[in-house]
């Protein structure tokens, strides 16, 4: 006689680290170029951050600023595609962004701006080259700042607040035609921000990467 099955509590699947559902809103730039940003993509930030905080080794580079040789003011870090398995909110980012987007998330950086006298100036990420359609994309931990964008050619900036736990992605041709900086603001905590930069290759490669156009631009009342 086969005994009939027996009944098995339901197990609920762990809450996924990441909010799915989250709006997503997106801001044309132009007819090529746009940002999505995603308030409260990462519900419960906090220990992501005090965790990358504590545990990478964030280094401090250098520039040539004047013809002088001078420490940057921000500290950067780097994970590999591998160990972002090991930290389920980057890694659910990335698959969210393959889903998405119709890319390959691979390794991402990182960049810590200590206080509110770090900073990065309007730049453009052309170390990929490849710049006729690329996604770059930010999950946001700490403090909340400013991020500008303004056009390489003339016309108006385009000022986003971004806060802990925020997600912003920008695509198309932002990083051919537009820069953008994070700048220097009164009075501010520790901010990382965790990126994925992907190109389809697509277009004629930048001939001399520029990177950075200009410093920070100085402290204004951006809020």
């Amino acid at each position: 006689m086969v005994e009939p099955p027996t009944e098995r509590a339901a197990v609920n699947p762990p809450p996924l680290p990441i909010d799915r559902r989250a709006a997503v809103v997106r801001v044309e730039l132009d007819a090529t170029s746009w940002v999505d940003v995603v308030h409260g993509f990462v519900p419960e930030p906090d220990a992501l951050f005090e965790h990358l905080r504590a545990s990478l080794p964030w280094t401090q580079g250098r520039s040539v600023r004047d013809g002088r040789m001078i420490p940057d003011p921000r500290l950067g870090a780097s994970l590999r595609r591998e160990q972002l398995a090991a930290i389920p909110i980057l890694r659910a980012t990335g698959l969210v962004l393959e889903n998405r987007y119709r890319i390959r998330a691979g390794g991402i950086g990182l960049v810590m701006y200590r206080d509110g006298r770090d900073s990065v100036g309007f730049h453009r990420d052309d170390e990929m080259r490849y710049l006729d359609n690329t996604v770059v994309a930010a999950v946001c931990l700490g403090a909340t700042r400013p991020v500008v964008l303004r056009p390489c050619a003339a016309g108006p900036e385009h000022v986003f607040e971004l806060g802990n736990g925020d997600l912003y992605v920008m695509g198309g041709r932002c990083q051919a035609d537009w820069l953008h900086a994070l700048p220097k603001v009164e009075d501010c905590g520790p901010r990382i921000s965790a990126l994925w930069r992907w190109t389809s290759k697509q277009g004629p490669p930048v001939s001399s990467p520029t990177h950075f156009i200009a410093d920070a631009p100085r402290k204004r009342h951006w809020r």
